[in-house]
């Protein structure tokens, strides 16, 4: 699905070159961020992932803070009590960075390894891309659905994992820009249709 949207956003360089126009320039930004929105969905750790990076954190903020608060005297109550607050102020953190740092990578990676060639659509010509594009949509649509699993296919279901998981938020924007770069290429045609005589 990210060779289609490619395949799509090469196609509308070469039908348009840098043309200044209003729908153009918001497709293409739109299929820009569409692609944004597939690598980050891709590049979720997992749980065991997560834990070998937050566990390290943890138990090095807790030592730490264990050793101060003996040195300073506190009871062993309060320094288990301090330990235990300092590893989990400490470990979010240092996972969220973690996971900041290394996303973007690992979903490029992922996808790639994932990747299928497509053949650069024919005809080259902007007047198929709209169409093109939904077949992008469409396998965006169905890897969702896959997702969810088939007894989650409602309405109400899908929206609720969309505001819960971030990866199904992800696939949810990346559903909705693509949507709207197509909207924008369709504005774009007909626009150019009424203008020739």
């Amino acid at each position: 699905m990210r060779a289609l949207v490619a395949d799509g956003r090469d196609r509308l360089r070469e039908a348009t070159g840098d043309l200044d126009q209003f729908s153009l320039n918001s497709a293409r930004r739109r299929l820009v961020e569409v692609d944004e929105h597939l690598v980050m969905a891709a590049s979720g750790l997992g749980g065991w992932s997560r834990v070998l990076v937050g566990t390290p954190a943890m138990l090095l903020a807790a030592a730490a803070t264990a050793l101060v608060a003996r040195a300073l005297g506190f009871s062993t109550f309060w320094v288990v009590a301090c330990a235990w607050v300092a590893a989990v102020l400490v470990e979010y953190p240092v996972r969220k960075w973690t996971v900041t740092r290394l996303a973007p990578g690992l979903g490029r990676r992922r996808l790639a390894r994932a990747a299928v060639t497509v053949e650069p659509s024919s005809p080259r010509d902007l007047a198929g891309l709209p169409g093109a594009l939904a077949g992008a949509r469409i396998r965006l649509v169905s890897a969702i659905l896959r997702a969810s699993g088939s007894r989650h296919w409602q309405p109400a279901y899908l929206a609720h994992l969309a505001a819960e998981s971030a990866t199904f938020g992800r696939l949810a924007a990346a559903d909705t820009l693509l949507c709207q770069a197509i909207d924008h290429i369709e504005h774009y045609l007909a626009a150019e249709t009424k203008e020739q005589p």
